[in-house]
């Protein structure tokens, strides 16, 4: 097996220029004594550090409603996030907030996971699909 340190390494140097927080939902429920109501736990942090975000087209083909049987082909926006191979597994509906970006337009935005990571013969980084969650508003 050839050692692929030196691409993980390039990898990390050039295509990871970001900062994100993964976090992860709890599904448990504490007391608010304050209010004495119910409330979600905090999530789990699971990775905070570098990351690469990429915009990534997906379309998807179906049937369309009618007799005719005519393909509908649809194009949703949806991004590929790049994480160090040594990150830890980062599951679906999981939290992704930009905590600093390249892009300033992106620092704020929140994605949730839409799939298990990617795996691969020759891992060298962790692919990871996103959803566009929440968008910070942009002040002039």
């Amino acid at each position: 097996m050839r050692d692929l340190s030196s691409m993980t390494r390039f990898a990390e140097r050039h295509l990871m220029p970001d900062t994100v927080q993964v976090s992860r939902s709890r599904g448990e429920e504490r007391l608010d004594e304050m209010t004495g109501a119910l409330v979600p736990a905090p999530p789990v942090i699971v990775h905070a550090g570098k990351a690469g975000l990429y915009p990534h087209q997906e379309r998807i083909r179906s049937t369309g409603s009618g007799r005719d049987g005519a393909w509908v082909e649809e194009v949703r926006a949806g991004y590929r996030l790049l994480l160090p191979l040594d990150a830890p597994e980062v599951r679906e509906n999981d939290a992704v907030l930009v905590v600093e970006a390249r892009d300033q337009h992106a620092v704020g935005r929140t994605y949730r996971v839409a799939a298990q990571g990617a795996v691969s013969s020759l891992p060298a980084l962790r692919t990871v699909w996103l959803e566009e969650h929440d968008r910070k508003p942009v002040t002039p």
